[in-house]
């Protein structure tokens, strides 16, 4: 029950997760503003900000799991927990986490990375002609690499789509506006549903 009542407290929390990783998302305008005053100052606080991007996006994805866990039991979730903030934290996420790693190709290590370990249990098995451990290896390279490159373009276009700056700033602005609101105890889809 410890596990559930802290739970509860780190999601009765999230306006504060909100207003800092929208604040994070939206650093873009910070970098817009040290580029055209020229202020080393704003520059090495974006850079600053710009760090606290991935840890924050892991933790709102954190959030989300707290709230699907807490929504599953006794407990439930907080009345500030709606489906609104459930949509910010999983763009949130996404935008933070995909920001630093969009050039990053998995799909190229991880078929290099089972290829050698098709080899590596050959040689585990007593194979010992390389022709064979070369095959087996390119084979499993091949077959993996080419599964998964439609994979990896589709994570690049999402990537690449959700660390646009407008699109950052945009998300940065909605997280900063719910966090806010839910301070005074409203949300977004309060505003929503009343037009």
């Amino acid at each position: 029950m410890a596990l559930d009542d802290g739970l509860f407290v780190f999601v009765d929390w999230n306006f504060l997760l909100l207003i800092i990783g929208g604040g994070v998302a939206a650093s873009w305008l910070l970098i817009r503003l040290s580029s055209v005053s020229d202020s080393e100052e704003i520059a090495s606080l974006t850079e600053k900000v710009a760090i606290l991007g991935f840890p924050v996006g892991i933790i709102s994805f954190l959030m989300i799991g707290s709230a699907f866990y807490l929504n599953s039991q006794p407990v439930g979730l907080p009345s500030s927990f709606d489906l609104i903030t459930l949509i910010c934290f999983s763009v949130l996420g996404l935008v933070l986490i995909l920001r630093p790693i969009k050039n990053f190709r998995f799909g190229t290590f991880l078929s290099l990375a089972l290829g050698l370990l098709g080899a590596a249990i050959l040689v585990f098995l007593g194979a010992n002609q390389i022709k064979i451990m070369a095959g087996v290896f390119i084979l499993i390279f091949l077959i993996i690499y080419g599964s998964i490159r439609m994979i990896e373009d589709l994570y690049l276009l999402i990537a690449e789509l959700l660390s646009n700056p407008i699109i950052s700033v945009t998300v940065g602005v909605i997280c900063i506006i719910q966090g806010l609101l839910q301070l005074l105890g409203f949300s977004i889809a309060d505003f929503l549903f009343f037009l």
